[in-house]
């Protein structure tokens, strides 16, 4: 293969990935403290969770994350419970209308829904840092 063609493949690899990576978008972002139940949000499956906690704290921390129907407000299920502070993603194969319950002791927390595409969720591996 000489390298004006092996420098075309590069180029056509590097610009599918790339279209890949530009395709997740953000539904719905979230930050806040204390308790709090979010406004309603619609995605469709393949969806992620990214979620971020944090305080200045490092003693008597708590967080709890449900998710419920958006409409009904019926728990769907838990989604985190944690004692300690971190970081992660995780990948959710369900559509519909949601909201997030967080119970929390003096911690912040950050949420963001991001919308996959079918080829994005193949390559999802489950992340949880801290």
């Amino acid at each position: 293969m000489n390298n004006a063609i092996s420098g075309l493949l590069v180029v056509v690899v590097v610009a599918a990935l790339g279209s890949t990576a530009a395709a997740e978008e953000t539904i719905a972002e979230f930050k806040g403290s204390g308790n709090y139940t979010t406004a309603e949000f619609t995605v469709k499956a393949p969806w992620i969770l990214d979620w971020r906690i944090n305080s200045d704290y490092s003693k008597m921390i708590s967080f709890d994350l449900d998710l419920v129907d958006g409409t009904s407000g019926v728990l769907q299920g838990n989604i985190l419970r944690a004692k300690a502070l971190g970081d992660g993603v995780r990948m959710f194969n369900t559509s519909g209308k949601y909201r997030f319950r967080i119970n929390s002791s003096f911690i912040r927390w950050h949420l963001k829904v991001k919308q996959l595409t079918l080829e994005e969720a193949k390559l999802y591996a489950p992340k949880r840092t801290r």
